[in-house]
């Protein structure tokens, strides 16, 4: 028996597996994908942490609530901001290596919603990469850390009210029970169920279901950020992201006209936090088109390495071409709800990362807290999991094998219409008409899924809870617009 199974290997996960190993702990990363395959190695921003000169813990944590559209928990993101520059020191400690001025000193960036420069960078415009390849080179060939690589997992195990595994698939064999004294969930988000996302093609919302079924309580599910920026292409999936750092070095958005459209949504213009930057850029593109214009940033193509690399292969030029772009499914902010260590409603069971809901984000998260959370919270869980005393041993329930039918494959048409669906009526603006037209349209879907088909079952069920909650929630704020109810008035948040 594992003493502690960690599903997924982003940030938070990989963070975990090393501390719950510093702890004496053993554990088992299990990924559905490659060990680097994750929304945390595709992430470009980088890093926010109140570490520089004039910088302070408060004023961090400030700039999180008010971007949060005042529903952010105050003691998480308290949490967040004080001890988030220690993980950063750890991380250094670690190996990562940010990128450093002139002076040999780690430089910062600004990022919209920020009111000081405080996002770390990495390779340039490629910080997660830069982290996830830190952690790997630690977690790969320690002693207390086992690696699953293309292991699914299809349930969680529950016994007496308490998880104590998981069934995995591994889709040569019929599935297997895998048990453990604590199961950590690090799945990642939920972009894969929309048709536009900048989430790597992992990201279909694994944790949500499992947690779900086994009957762990979620939360703030509507809450979901779309990017402003990524490349608008055809037929692209995922879409690729242009980083917000691009804005906070002086990038524009402009329209059709050349107009920067931003600065009459916000005085802030392309600095103000995500979800107004999101809305803001697609009533431009509706209006005749939004496009990102750096052409007046020096070194540029130097400066965003990945980016200039990425839209190179589409024939385009940073330092020379108007980039096309529309926003995209991101980030989640709501998730399995934890404690502030981590700890699920259903025992045994944790979260850590975007498939959590920590309170740190509330309705909006402000850009380049995403890593922070993934390294803070997943510290924590580990030194609480670290600390409680195994479970005593005992015989394992018994458990009968599931055969993979291969259903799922069979299945892409009813993922690419809930693609659409989810993006047509539960994207950047919903309305109580298009949240009811989703729901009969996923019923539908549902009802002509066999059962065998797990995978599109999960991903239909995490749809339903989305709009499920899209629909209870008679409201305007942060992620979470409804064209039919105005939003909350800036004084009552």
């Amino acid at each position: 028996m594992a003493s502690t199974l960690i599903i997924g290997t982003g940030i938070s996960g990989l963070w975990a597996a090393w501390r719950l190993a510093v702890a004496g702990r053993r554990s088992v990363l299990l990924t559905k994908a490659d060990l680097a395959d994750s929304a945390s190695a595709w992430a470009q921003g980088g890093i926010a942490a109140a570490l520089d000169v004039g910088d302070s813990p408060e004023l961090h944590l400030q700039d999180t609530l008010a971007a949060s559209g005042g529903t952010a928990d105050p003691a998480a993101v308290r949490i967040l901001v004080t001890e988030g520059p220690d993980r950063i020191r750890e991380l250094i400690q670690l190996g990562a290596a940010f990128d450093r001025g002139p002076d040999g000193q780690v430089r910062f960036g600004l990022e919209g919603g920020h009111s000081r420069s405080r996002i770390l960078h990495a390779w340039g415009d490629r910080t997660g990469a830069a982290v996830v390849a830190c952690l790997v080179a630690i977690v790969r060939d320690h002693p207390l850390v086992e690696i699953r690589e293309r292991t699914e997992v299809r349930h969680l195990l529950t016994e007496a009210g308490r998880v104590i595994g998981v069934e995995v698939d591994r889709g040569v064999a019929p599935s297997e029970p895998l048990y453990a004294d604590e199961v950590v969930l690090a799945t990642g988000g939920v972009g894969q169920l929309f048709a536009v996302t900048t989430n790597p093609l992992v990201a279909t919302g694994d944790g949500w279901a499992l947690a779900f079924e086994a009957g762990a309580g979620l939360e703030d599910l509507e809450y979901l950020q779309f990017h402003p920026t990524a490349l608008k292409l055809e037929g692209v999936n995922p879409a690729p992201l242009l980083t917000e750092a691009l804005r906070g070095a002086g990038a524009y958005l402009v329209d059709r006209a050349g107009a920067r459209f931003a600065l009459r949504a916000d005085p802030r213009g392309e600095l103000a936090p995500r979800d107004l930057v999101a809305r803001a850029v697609a009533a431009a593109d509706a209006e005749g088109g939004a496009w990102l214009d750096a052409r007046h940033l020096p070194e540029v193509t130097a400066r965003f390495p990945g980016v200039a690399e990425k839209l190179g292969s589409f024939g385009l030029d940073l330092a020379r071409d108007l980039i096309p772009i529309a926003p995209a499914l991101h980030y989640a902010m709501g998730g399995v709800a934890t404690d502030l260590d981590g700890r699920t409603s259903l025992p045994g069971l944790w979260a850590i990362g975007e498939v959590a809901c920590t309170g740190v984000h509330g309705a909006n998260r402000l850009a380049s807290n995403s890593l922070l959370e993934g390294m803070v919270f997943a510290d924590r869980a580990a030194r609480a999991i670290a600390a409680t005393p195994p479970r005593p041993g005992a015989a394992p329930p018994p458990f009968v094998a599931t055969p993979d039918h291969g259903a799922d494959a069979q299945c892409e048409p009813v993922r690419r219409k809930l693609r659409e669906t989810m993006t047509a009526h539960v994207g950047l603006q919903r309305t109580e008409a298009g949240l009811a037209r989703a729901y009969a349209v996923i019923a539908e879907l549902e009802a002509e899924t066999p059962g065998s088909a797990w995978r599109t079952r999960h991903q239909l069920l995490v749809a339903r809870l989305i709009v499920r909650h899209a629909t209870h929630h008679r409201e305007s704020r942060g992620g979470h617009l409804r064209l039919d109810y105005p939003p909350v008035p800036a004084a009552t948040v």
